[in-house]
């Protein structure tokens, strides 16, 4: 844990998110919407959620289909196979295992963003299920607390930076991340930052363990997901994609 300040491993990718996202968001306003589903509940504001799909503030569609039409090729010929193979030489209760070893690092990260949108009582169940679950769970490969009633919470910097009332901005599609916005993908800088200044698996001290730890990570991720590009049966995938996703995030900062 020693020399956090000084890691420079992947630092300059978030540094760089960051800048570009700083950058774009120089480059235009963002707009409120002009349509609100009457079913929206009163408490959400208008400025963060749209019944009306061509509201949303898109102002770099060019650039966003390009990187999605990336993503799905990238997905389609580079990640679902790998899964696959994973899927394959993989029994399920391993599978299992890495996802909840996974989940429960991040509940660091949810932790730490329920303490700075001050919400005790998620901090609290955040804590519980991470220390339950690294201890009786061995290290997270077992997730006892959902068990036994503790629930898990969903806090990332994007949320905690919209609880404080910093808007949306722009949509914006990350290649593999996929679907953001503005302001989410700063969060996901911050969040990503947090990871590394924590490092609690101590990778700096064995870089060597660097690659198969991120290679497990973003191929469980791709297995934890269920959701397969051009298949949802609808010819305006994108749009659709943008409006369950900015509303989506809406409601998680309302809650």
């Amino acid at each position: 844990m020693n020399n956090r300040v000084t890691r420079m491993y992947a630092r300059p990718q978030c540094a760089f998110i960051l800048f570009v996202c700083l950058w774009l968001g120089g480059c235009a306003s963002t707009p409120v919407p002009q349509t609100v589903s009457d079913d929206t509940p009163d408490d959400v504001p208008v400025a963060q959620t749209t019944a009306n799909a061509l509201a949303i503030h898109d102002p770099w569609e060019g650039f966003n289909r390009r990187v999605y039409r990336f993503n799905a090729l990238a997905d389609r010929y580079v990640l679902m196979p790998v899964v696959q193979v994973y899927r394959t030489v993989t029994p399920g209760f391993a599978r299992t295992g890495v996802q909840n070893f996974f989940s429960n690092l991040g509940e660091i990260n949810t932790f730490a963003n329920s303490v700075l949108q001050a919400k005790p009582t998620s901090s609290a169940v955040t804590l519980s299920r991470f220390a339950l679950n690294t201890t009786v769970g061995l290290a997270g490969l077992f997730d006892p607390a959902t068990a036994i009633g503790l629930e898990q919470r969903n806090e990332d910097f994007g949320q905690t930076l919209g609880h404080y009332g910093v808007g949306a901005g722009p949509y914006l599609v990350l290649p593999f991340f996929g679907p953001s916005s503005l302001r989410d993908s700063i969060g996901l800088a911050g969040d990503q930052g947090l990871i590394f200044a924590l490092d609690p698996l101590q990778l700096d001290e064995h870089p060597w363990a660097r690659v198969p730890y991120w290679g497990l990570y973003a191929i469980n991720t791709r297995d934890s997901v269920s959701f397969r590009y051009y298949q949802t049966g609808s010819p305006f995938e994108y749009t659709l994609v943008r409006l369950v996703y900015m509303n989506y995030r809406a409601l998680l900062i309302e809650e």
